[in-house]
């Protein structure tokens, strides 16, 4: 049966809550070495002390989970660490601007508490421009991403073209996810979110569609944000997300929507002024 897109807009939402964590506590018992630091069970490679738009995160823990905290004046970014038999390898960019950063290893404890590891202070020197690198859950570097990106966009002419097929190919090969829908209406955060996740699963929520599109069209050269905002239909407002393209050869911006394009029969919602009257732009990644 053919869903409503007034029914869908409804079922569509952006989770802003999840990579936030209760607090975490901190720590003076630390051990160090020539080249690592250590700290609550986390040796980490000595960073640089000014880097070039990223700073790499390598090293050991015997923890089963951490993340890495990054934090700019007000600003502070959570980013979650894959372990492979307890070590690490993270390559993250420095988006907020030059100037100082503090990073730090944080060792989970409990629920969403979590206590420090390794911190250290950085000079960022490069401004890097944000929607062009991989950055939180869009994964453009990662190879799997890259090839799907390849094989999508190839014998493109030109960056609208490239942004039409990444709009299609999400639109119709990605499948909304409507059981993460009622868990996050049951204040149920614990998912996994991010390009590289919905690929893999075929399914997300409208901020896995648009982080999809956002690492398909970055790893294919294009320069593309994801919009946070309201789907705002007369009489009620819903939390979704969708993207914008930056397409060189005329010098603008599109807007896109391949969450409300997998579902409706009746609009593309590609480059549509008419599409988007009701999609309040709050936030930009």
């Amino acid at each position: 049966m053919k869903k409503s897109i007034k029914v869908f807009a409804m079922l569509c939402i952006v989770v802003t809550m999840f990579v936030n964590v209760a607090f975490a506590t901190s720590t003076t018992s630390a051990a160090y070495t020539p080249g690592f630091m250590r700290i609550n069970k986390v040796t980490l490679q000595n960073i640089p002390t000014k880097v070039e738009g990223k700073v790499t995160f390598s090293g050991m823990t015997e923890n089963e989970k951490i993340k890495i905290l990054i934090v700019k004046d007000e600003i502070q970014r959570w980013y979650d660490v894959k372990l492979e038999d307890g070590a690490f390898h993270e390559e993250i960019w420095l988006i907020d601007g030059t100037g100082d950063y503090t990073v730090s290893v944080l060792v989970h404890v409990v629920d969403r508490k979590y206590r420090y590891g390794p911190t250290v202070k950085i000079e960022n020197l490069t401004e890097v421009n944000r929607f062009t690198v991989p950055t939180l859950h869009v994964e453009s570097n990662h190879e799997e991403i890259i090839e799907l990106a390849n094989e999508i966009t190839k014998d493109s002419k030109n960056d609208m073209e490239k942004a039409r097929r990444i709009h299609e190919w999400v639109s119709s090969n990605i499948t909304y996810d409507y059981e993460k829908y009622y868990r996050q209406l049951a204040k149920n955060f614990d998912n996994e979110y991010g390009a590289l996740h919905t690929f893999k699963t075929g399914t997300g929520v409208c901020y896995d569609y648009s982080n999809l599109v956002a690492a398909l069209g970055r790893a294919a050269n294009l320069q593309v944000k994801v919009i946070k905002g309201n789907y705002t239909a007369p009489g009620r407002s819903e939390l979704h997300a969708w993207n914008e393209i930056y397409i060189s050869e005329e010098d603008r911006w599109i807007t896109l929507d391949s969450t409300f394009a997998s579902s409706s029969v009746t609009k593309n919602y590609f480059d549509n002024s008419a599409d988007f009257i009701y999609h309040e732009k709050l936030e930009v990644y």
